[in-house]
């Protein structure tokens, strides 16, 4: 970036300042003596500090000719800081959703959509036949003779997937739900940034 040393108008870039001296060709990257004779100067970049806001100064000449990038911080003020602290929690939130939905992508993500919408219907029956094997199971009758398999078998199998499902989820679930409570109790925007899932 290019400062105009006599306005002190910033930042510039070097098209800008190829503009405002029109009748002059400058190189395609001009030396600092060329810039100077001109009254503009190459403003040397600093690193950006940390803190609650940090913003770009206007910036200074050194006492051997060159400009150097300033910075100025503060503290939050009290709605700033209640601000940040939303945004925070709203960032940790979204984080840890994507997280809990990726989760349970990798189980679900394996099965048709249309299939997983049966999944309640499959535990019901299979739960049912299990206690009674009088009750009526259309489902799973039509399920055990497309895959040519025995009814009991296939019941088991039901069975299983869907408690290894509930544990599964439930404990993806309470450990979001755990995040969440955190989230929403945390005074930290530090403590925020850290969260993930």
């Amino acid at each position: 970036m290019y400062i105009n040393t006599q306005t002190l108008e910033y930042p510039l870039t070097l098209r800008q300042v190829r503009q405002a001296v029109p009748n002059v060709s400058l190189p395609k990257k001009p030396g600092e003596a060329t810039l100077n004779a001109l009254g503009f100067a190459t403003v040397q970049p600093t690193e950006r500090p940390t803190g609650d806001v940090v913003t770009e100064g206007q910036p200074e000449k050194q006492t051997d000719g060159t400009w150097r990038q300033v910075w100025n911080t503060r503290p939050y003020t009290d709605a700033e800081r209640a601000e940040a602290l939303e945004r925070a929690k709203s960032d940790a939130m979204q984080r840890i959703n994507v997280g809990y939905e990726a989760e349970m992508g990798a189980i679900l993500n394996a099965y048709p959509q249309a299939e997983t919408l049966t999944w309640d219907k499959q535990e019901r029956e299979a739960r049912a036949w299990q206690a009674d094997n009088t009750v009526a199971t259309p489902y799973i009758d039509a399920l055990a003779a497309g895959r040519s398999m025995d009814k009991a078998e296939l019941a088991t199998r039901i069975i299983a997937k869907a408690d290894a499902w509930v544990s599964l989820s439930g404990a993806a679930t309470g450990k979001r739900q755990a995040m969440e409570d955190e989230i929403s109790a945390a005074t930290s925007i530090d403590g925020l940034n850290a969260i993930s899932w």
